[in-house]
């Protein structure tokens, strides 16, 4: 591995688990093994070596999404497979992350917003259009609305003054939110198939 990949890597580590406000340039060398001046070497600051870990992040959840987009079947199992990898992702996520990019990284929470916007939004419309002419979700839903909805429950996952960390466990809300947006877009079809992914018989 080379060193400003190392540098990445571990810094991202470290913000997954405390958060990036918490976390100094001397810990990340300290957590690296490694002086300072290294990683000043390859980074000009910290906000500069938090928007391309940012930016690894976002390559690297763009990368899953196409995985599983190519290994599901179908829509259905495309979202069951996307949502798992968001349990996952958020499973290793410090709740304060998203807070400290918006307050304290505004160049790298940008970059998040035009991700959510763009490409995440992009994938969730493309799906539901699929899925809609599979059958499986219900022709007259709003599809800009809907996968406006779903982007931005993403987020709301994370925000404490709705669901405060202590009160509320991070994988049962993603699986509640998602079982909400998949029922309600779903059409017969696509209960029946949201229980046989589920391994459901009623």
């Amino acid at each position: 591995m080379e060193t400003k990949e190392e540098i990445l890597v571990g810094a991202c580590e470290l913000f997954m688990r405390y958060g990036v406000k918490s976390i100094t340039m001397d810990e990340i060398a300290r957590h690296l093994s490694m002086s300072k001046k290294t990683i000043y070497r390859y980074f000009a600051d910290k906000d500069a070596l938090v928007m391309e870990v940012a930016n690894l992040e976002m390559n690297s959840q763009k990368c899953k999404w196409e995985d599983a987009s190519k290994q599901s079947k179908d829509v259905i199992e495309f979202f069951w497979r996307a949502t798992e990898i968001l349990k996952n992702d958020m499973s290793k996520m410090n709740p304060s992350l998203l807070f400290d990019l918006k307050k304290y990284h505004p160049a790298a929470w940008k970059a998040f917003q035009n991700h959510k916007r763009g490409h995440i939004t992009k994938h969730i419309v493309e799906m539901i259009k699929e899925g809609v002419e599979e059958g499986y979700f219900r022709k007259e839903i709003n599809i800009d609305i809907i996968s406006r909805m779903r982007v931005e429950q993403i987020e709301t996952m994370f925000n404490p003054d709705v669901f405060p960390p202590a009160t509320f466990n991070i994988s049962e809300i993603s699986t509640q939110l998602f079982e909400h947006f998949m029922y309600g877009i779903s059409t017969l079809k696509g209960h029946l198939r949201l229980n046989e992914s589920r391994q459901i018989t009623d």
